[in-house]
């Protein structure tokens, strides 16, 4: 009898270990998400986007936890130094993400992204690529190269708004302006990135997209080869154009104590005609309650070899290689990019898809849309240089060189050199 008992305790056994074994399996895999949209309304929206999946989803549940700015950068720092990232984690795409690839801490995603990519829009691939394979699937996209202007002011001065297509015909207005006694920039540099901004889309005009990405991409990239220096002809030009502007006297008095919203509070007030920043500026249009308010790309040089391109910045959803479950992962990223998620994140931000879905029956304030048009123009975009370029490279020879270039301290040429100066050392370390 004790011998039929054991048999039965083992039979019981199995068969509750089988249980078991059933029970953990139907278990849903939790995958933790870190973020930085911890303010509405980009908060309220990638919470919306995790509800939506997990019940869509119930294998997965997909937690977001949402740091401020900051202390984002320091958590997640300290997190992949300790080898526990989140399951999912956001950066910002180009450089900050590249760091982590570099280290090989990112999941390569290549293979994942190809077919994601067929509906993604042209020239962005390089936010997220590095060394030739993709780290993650972007999040939202802002246009950096937009030109808000005061249709009222330009229409007092005679001035027709299709002259703004160039920078030599942006100039012509702001002369304009500046003989009938209005000085027609609204600039404020104290913080140096508008400065690099305007630098930024001068040199953006007169490079191809292929030079102007590989003359930052270079300084983080081992495989990019520029053809283009620092020192040569164009990027020189881009220094030049914007010194001249300076001495010109087109940019609003105290402008180099000014930071960018006091600048605004000029434009918006309508105390001066022009106003160069992102499509978020839109947000601050409403904010503001501006009427007067129209737009066009940031005028490029005449014979610019895309004069329809843009500037571009975006967050990136990456999967860092700790990650208890890639594929589920995977399923939340692509998710995140599907037109019913994309629709969400447009509608109730002041922001843009990088996704190419019809966006004609979207609801979106009239300025997002005529910018919106201009991105749907672009034959190519291209990121901010700060999001390809070493930051050391970006901070002194572009940041702090805008203002010495202002201010006569460094010349157009001078700047390219040490910039250039910068970029070899850069290159030489890469390749040891």
């Amino acid at each position: 009898m004790s011998r039929f008992r054991n048999m039965r305790v083992l039979v019981l056994a199995g068969v509750a270990l089988a249980i078991a074994h059933a029970e953990a399996a139907a278990q849903p895999v939790t995958l933790n998400l870190w973020s930085e949209l911890s303010a509405p309304p980009e908060s309220v929206v990638l919470n919306k986007a995790v509800e939506m999946f997990n019940a869509a989803n119930p294998d997965i549940v997909v937690k977001h936890t949402a740091f401020e700015n900051t202390a984002y950068e320091t958590a997640l720092r300290t997190a992949f130094a300790g080898g526990t990232p989140p399951d999912i984690a956001e950066v910002n795409a180009g450089s900050n993400a590249f760091q982590y690839a570099k280290s090989g801490q990112l999941t390569d995603l290549s293979d994942f992204v190809k077919p994601i990519e067929e509906k993604l829009r042209p020239g962005l691939e390089t936010m997220y690529r590095y060394n030739g394979k993709s780290y993650g699937v972007l999040w939202g996209l802002k246009v950096g190269n937009v030109l808000y202007y005061n249709p009222a002011m330009l229409a007092e001065q005679g001035i027709d708004p299709a002259s703004l297509a160039t920078w030599e015909g942006f100039m012509e207005a702001s002369r304009k302006f500046k003989d009938a006694g209005i000085t027609p920039i609204a600039f404020g540099d104290r913080d140096q990135w508008t400065g690099n901004h305007y630098f930024n889309h001068l040199l953006h005009g007169l490079l191809t997209k292929q030079e102007y990405d590989a003359i930052g991409l270079q300084t983080l990239d081992p495989s990019i080869e520029s053809q283009m220096k620092w020192t040569d002809d164009k990027p020189v030009r881009a220094w030049e154009l914007y010194k001249a502007t300076a001495d010109a006297g087109y940019f609003t008095p105290g402008y180099l104590s000014d930071d960018n919203d006091t600048a605004a509070g000029l434009f918006f007030s309508g105390r001066a005609p022009f106003y160069a920043t992102g499509s978020w500026g839109v947000g601050m249009a409403k904010g503001n309650g501006a009427k007067n308010v129209a737009l066009t790309l940031f005028p490029p040089v005449s014979g610019s070899p895309d004069p329809t391109a843009v500037v571009t910045n975006s967050l990136l959803f990456t999967i860092p290689t700790t990650t208890k479950d890639a594929e589920a992962a995977k399923r939340f990223l692509n998710f995140l990019t599907s037109e019913e998620v994309q629709k969400l994140y447009v509608e109730e931000n002041f922001d843009l898809s990088p996704y190419e879905y019809d966006h004609s029956g979207w609801k979106m304030d009239p300025l997002l849309r005529q910018i919106a048009g201009l991105l749907d123009n672009a034959k190519n975009a291209s990121p901010f240089l700060d999001m390809i370029e070493d930051v050391k490279c970006v901070q002194e020879n572009v940041n702090e060189a805008n203002v010495a270039v202002l201010t006569g301290d460094l010349k157009p040429a001078e700047a390219g050199a040490l910039h250039q100066e910068c970029v070899d050392g850069l290159r030489a370390s890469l390749k040891q």
